[in-house]
């Protein structure tokens, strides 16, 4: 961005900033909240220009304009702070904006609602961490103990994580560095319980999905792999391969990603690449370990060989890769998508006890479901009464 861009974004923020502040005085259609929404939209169209979409990242409180730092001022900070109340950590602004959009920001910025939504060109990266007080179950999501587990990882080290994803959307390195510190440090609250499934705790709710998922889906493989025992480096490569898994989906247009309806033939296509796409990076980026490789590869494959990408007979699918085919289908049923809202825990597992030896790994499926019938005691008569 040059000097103008970063100029025009600065003004957008004291256009937003100003009408959050008016809105939360008046209301979120009065006409000066409407003038300056409109303002704050003119600067921003101008900051874009030659530009598809513009990431602002908040990092405690301050922000930065794709990687870059803003300067400190009083609306960049008061923004930031807007942000920070309600648990956003990151905004992307997608070509074809309207200033609408930029009012429905400000009306959620000081409005009581619990979750914020994205709209067609403005995508909220959210994240919220479920606390269960009791042991009782948070409104049907697995997680315990947050405040283990995440009292060892800030804020900063998620959005770093965010930017590395970022980075690599847009055609940069990837810098395993950093997966693998966060990875550490999951791996060492984890060793610190004699049942690993009390230091799961997924995050919700974040918009930028494939970010999410794939944190959810590494903590539900380590939990997978330290109930069988695995340790030390195989663990780290396991929840290192589970954070890149789904890496081939940076390759895929947003809005097919997002699409909240059906997808063509092509878009289909597009979708069923992402595994080649993500092993081909991969294989092209030093310390990224070989098992990343096969389990970018892999995961979409089922326990019978079908599912994609279509492979030679008698091939040998990885074990992890099998771990992972079942994280991600739990958390891919779990999370609210475009297209459908999360299926419950028990609708879930079932499913998974349904395609144990087929679509998955029957032993592991198995193993799957005892570990989470442990976060969910209320469905253990249920789901073994139904099958063992």
């Amino acid at each position: 961005m040059n000097s103008d861009q970063f100029l025009a974004i600065n003004q957008c923020l004291r256009h937003l900033t100003t009408a959050t502040s008016t809105a939360g005085l008046y209301a979120h259609d009065h006409p000066q909240v409407v003038r300056l929404c409109q303002q704050a939209h003119e600067e921003l169209v101008r900051s874009m220009a030659g530009m598809e979409e513009m990431s602002l990242l908040r990092v405690d409180d301050q922000l930065a304009v794709e990687g870059q730092p803003l300067d400190r001022t009083l609306y960049t900070e008061r923004f930031a702070l807007l942000l920070k109340r309600r648990g956003i950590g990151h905004l992307k602004f997608t070509s074809g904006i309207a200033a609408d959009e930029l009012k429905a920001l400000c009306a959620s910025l000081v409005g009581t609602q619990t979750v914020m939504l994205s709209s067609r060109h403005l995508r909220l990266g959210q994240v919220e961490v479920r606390h269960r007080q009791d042991g009782a179950p948070d409104n049907g999501q697995p997680g315990v103990n947050v405040s283990e587990i995440f009292g060892v990882v800030s804020q900063e080290e998620l959005a770093r994580i965010m930017e590395i994803y970022e980075a690599v959307r847009r055609g940069r390195q990837l810098h395993v560095v950093g997966l693998s510190e966060i990875i550490a440090k999951f791996i060492d609250v984890f060793a610190q319980h004699a049942d690993p499934l009390l230091a799961l705790v997924p995050l919700r709710d974040m918009d930028e999905y494939t970010f999410t998922h794939s944190l959810n889906v590494c903590l539900l493989n380590l939990a997978q792999a330290s109930s069988l025992g695995i340790k030390d480096e195989l663990l780290n490569d396991i929840g290192l391969a589970a954070m890149l898994h789904d890496i081939g989906k940076l390759f895929v247009p947003v809005e097919v990603l997002t699409k909240p309806g059906a997808l063509t033939d092509d878009e289909w296509a597009l979708m069923r690449a992402h595994p080649v796409k993500g092993a081909e990076f991969l294989l092209g980026h030093a310390g990224v370990p070989r098992l990343a490789v096969i389990n970018a590869y892999e995961h979409h494959l089922r326990f019978d060989l079908g599912g994609y990408p279509r492979l030679r007979e008698g091939w040998q699918q990885n074990l992890v890769s099998q771990m992972t085919t079942i994280s991600d289908m739990y958390d891919a049923l779990r999370t609210r998508r475009p297209y459908r809202e999360p299926l419950s825990a028990e609708l879930v597992l079932e499913q998974i006890i349904k395609y144990e030896g087929t679509q998955l790994h029957p032993l592991l499926a198995k193993n799957f479901k005892n570990m989470m019938c442990k976060v969910h005691p209320e469905l253990v008569d249920k789901l073994f009464a139904a099958r063992v």
